[in-house]
């Protein structure tokens, strides 16, 4: 095992870069693969394979004896894979261009914190003691390589997929390749001076010292730009989704007060023809038409106006789907709320709830209860409603059922709004019935 072997510095060297790679590719994957995918990575691979080896033996026997040229094809070797990467990436899975660029970016800054890493460590092991404990051209030695290159990759990946799950980019292409060209740069610079400029041994562990450090800025910069790319979006999106909510309930305080017009006039109408005429089946279906006009000319009245709108709009929402909606409510412990938060606080609760109790197979089983009070300095809301089977709760919330634009905001969007008054929300299901508890401090006000 410690015996070197002419086929690894022939063979192996000159495609371990390449296996790196392939293997980088299979983790940092989206979640849509093309068609035949194991043909199109196994060609992929073979592809990666024969370019670095074809690199690297220029770059150590047709270049031999000449340094500058020898360092011009290691750092070849470094625009060649990362272009290769984003190639076979494309080729492989369903990724959009900003999308395969930044996880080119990411694969070539892990796989130099692996190489670097184990290149460090060699040294280092080397300028203690002399030597190290492996033959750098021994089957041990290059089964050593590959477990650290692999623990490294996997460490780098587990820390990506729990920070960013997927590189959903939402930033201009052109932004991203200029970014990819600086970092594929400066990584293509290094590499030809550690093989120029590295004479001793001293040298060449500062050397993979300090591009390790390097690399992993990178990497910890990556992974930043991903979140804070992904709260921007989010930040927008729900922006959008709770402007749209209030451009609604906008619409529906006209519609609200015509209704209530016409009802009112109805009920006039109706009062004049039950004087002239006197038969007991009409005047039964004139109660009942009566009864109906009560029901929808209701308009809420609360203590504030906001609230009113919206607690109207809804109650006409269960009407018509036969939905028993009660409240016990006072507006005006929410004057401290604006009419955007007014409108996502209690829209997006009652709207949840709505769906829920649609769900609900028994009609006589469907109700919606809302209720608030003060609880010492605090504002509380709960809103209760019957749900269909059991709830399964992920992180203390409910997954959404909803798909496309606007997914699982209105939860998000609660939660983050009692955050910025000091508060929380909790939420919990038992025999059928699903509780929402909303806290908030009317004192306190996050920026």
């Amino acid at each position: 095992m410690m015996t070197d072997a002419p086929w690894i510095g022939m063979v192996d060297h000159r495609i371990s870069a390449a296996v790196v790679f392939f293997f980088l590719m299979m983790l940092l994957r989206p979640e849509r693969q093309k068609p035949r995918f194991w043909l199109r990575a196994a060609a992929s691979f073979l592809l990666m394979a024969a370019a670095n080896w074809l690199i690297r033996y220029c770059a150590e026997d047709v270049f031999r004896g000449n340094v500058y040229l020898e360092g011009l094809g290691y750092a070849l070797q470094v625009l060649a894979l990362f272009l290769l990467f984003l190639l076979c990436y494309r080729w492989c899975y369903s990724a959009t261009p900003v999308q395969a660029v930044y996880t080119a970016i990411l694969a070539l800054a892990i796989f130099k914190i692996s190489w670097n890493f184990f290149k460090a460590f060699g040294s280092l092991f080397e300028l203690m003691n002399g030597i190290v404990p492996w033959s750098a051209h021994s089957p041990f030695g290059s089964m050593v390589s590959y477990v650290v290159y692999c623990v490294i990759c996997l460490i780098c990946w587990a820390i990506y997929d729990y920070e960013v799950h997927t590189a959903a980019l939402h930033t201009e292409l052109r932004l991203i390749v200029t970014l990819a060209g600086v970092f594929v740069l400066i990584q293509m610079m290094l590499e030809f001076c550690g093989h120029v400029f590295t004479a001793n041994t001293s040298a060449l562990f500062l050397y993979y010292f300090c591009s390790l450090l390097y690399s992993i800025i990178n990497f910890a910069s990556l992974l930043l730009m991903a979140m804070l790319d992904d709260f921007r979006h989010e930040n927008r999106s729900m922006h959008d989704f709770i402007s749209n909510k209030m451009r609604y309930y906008e619409m529906s305080r006209d519609g609200i007060a015509s209704l209530q017009e016409k009802c009112h006039d109805l009920k006039h109408q109706i009062a004049a023809i039950r004087s002239e005429v006197g038969k007991e089946s009409f005047t039964r279906y004139l109660d009942e038409l009566q009864d109906s006009i009560d029901a929808y000319s209701a308009v809420i009245d609360c203590g504030n106006e906001t609230v009113n709108i919206v607690l109207t709009e809804k109650n006409f929402l269960c009407l018509s789907r036969k939905v028993k909606f009660s409240y016990l409510i006072d507006g005006g412990l929410f004057s401290f709320l604006s009419e955007r938060e007014i409108y996502s606080l209690f829209g997006n609760a009652l709207d949840n709830a709505l769906e829920a109790v649609m769900k609900v197979e028994d009609p006589e089983r469907r109700f919606i209860t809302l209720k608030s009070n003060r609880r010492g300095n605090l504002v509380v809301m709960q809103v209760e409603n019957t749900c269909a089977g059991e709830v399964r709760m992920e992180n203390g919330l409910p997954p959404t059922t909803k798909s496309g634009s606007g997914h699982g905001f209105g939860v998000r969007s609660i939660q983050r709004l009692a955050e910025k008054h000091g508060g929380e929300i909790s939420m919990r299901a038992e025999n059928g019935v699903f509780r929402l508890s909303v806290l908030l401090d009317p004192g306190f006000s996050r920026k």
